[in-house]
């Protein structure tokens, strides 16, 4: 048990110290640089500490369940220490290529260590190397299906008023405002003359998918060229009530170029509301304006 355990340990330094190693070759040619190189440290950090949390535990379970497998010992162990690694995905996410890669390097420190001095069946060892990265494509492949099909979305539907540009601010969890209204699968957002909505919804999370309309006084709708919007920053405030979450964003009409969609320099004036003082014309608090 002691050597099993020492065993174990080793694969566990090995892959935690191998994986950063293999993946500065990639930084260094990505960046150019040495300066982003420290996330590698923190790449180490997180492996060793999940080598010797999960992992080990992990190793040990698959010794005792493997046991009796005989000649398919080496294959169903390898099938499910990169199964183990996969299912990381469920805690940690699209991260857990990592999880994958050193589950990979790990068995494979474990059986070098186990064969060392013994004779190398070349057949055997081809045969199961050539399934076993069938299996690690199959779970990042796997891998990339989850984490886009558990992708959040926001599905949010602006209507701004027709003459409008500048910076809008929206109020989230506003409980007094009555249930949003829906366009399809999208939630509408009313913006104001003022640039400001208030609306009962939760800040939405996620990648954005929103859409963005200019409406007129007949409800004629124009749709707004995505270069036309900014996304801006999002955050909370409080007074001693309560919290506001919101977020920002500006919209412009004409003349959208790449730097106004990126930066949202609006280049003209602006005349929109700080939060504090729209949350005070709405009697949310008193924020001394």
């Amino acid at each position: 048990m002691t050597g099993n355990l020492s065993r174990k340990i080793d694969s566990a330094l090995f892959s935690a110290f191998l994986l950063p190693g293999l993946l500065s070759f990639y930084f260094i040619y990505d960046y150019e640089s040495y300066e982003d190189l420290f996330i590698l440290l923190i790449i180490l950090f997180f492996t060793l500490v999940g080598n010797f949390f999960y992992a080990i535990p992990i190793s040990i379970l698959i010794d005792w369940i493997t046991k009796s497998c005989g000649r398919f010992q080496l294959l169903i162990s390898g099938f499910l220490h990169i199964f183990f690694g996969f299912i990381t995905f469920f805690i940690i996410e699209g991260l857990n290529f990592f999880a994958i890669a050193c589950a990979v390097l790990f068995f494979l420190s474990e059986e070098w260590q186990k064969r060392k001095g013994n004779p190398f069946n070349w057949k055997t060892g081809i045969v199961n190397g050539v399934i076993l990265v069938g299996i690690v494509v199959l779970a990042v492949y796997s891998s990339f299906l989850l984490d886009k099909w558990m992708e959040k979305e926001t599905h949010e539907y602006y209507l701004f008023p027709a003459n409008y540009e500048g910076k809008v601010t929206v109020i989230y969890n506003i409980k007094e405002e009555p249930k949003a209204k829906k366009m399809g699968d999208y939630n509408v957002i009313q913006v104001n003359d003022q640039g400001y909505a208030l609306t009962s919804l939760p800040q939405a999370e996620g990648t954005i998918k929103n859409k963005y309309y200019f409406v007129d006084k007949n409800g004629e709708r124009v749709k707004i060229d995505e270069k036309c919007v900014h996304i801006g920053s999002s955050g909370s405030i409080s007074n001693d009530e309560q919290e506001f979450q919101f977020s920002n964003l500006t919209v412009k009409k004409n003349g959208c170029t790449d730097d106004f969609y990126i930066n949202g320099n609006m280049y003209g004036e602006d005349y929109s509301l700080e939060i504090e003082e729209i949350l005070q014309r709405e009697g949310l608090g008193d924020f001394g304006y």
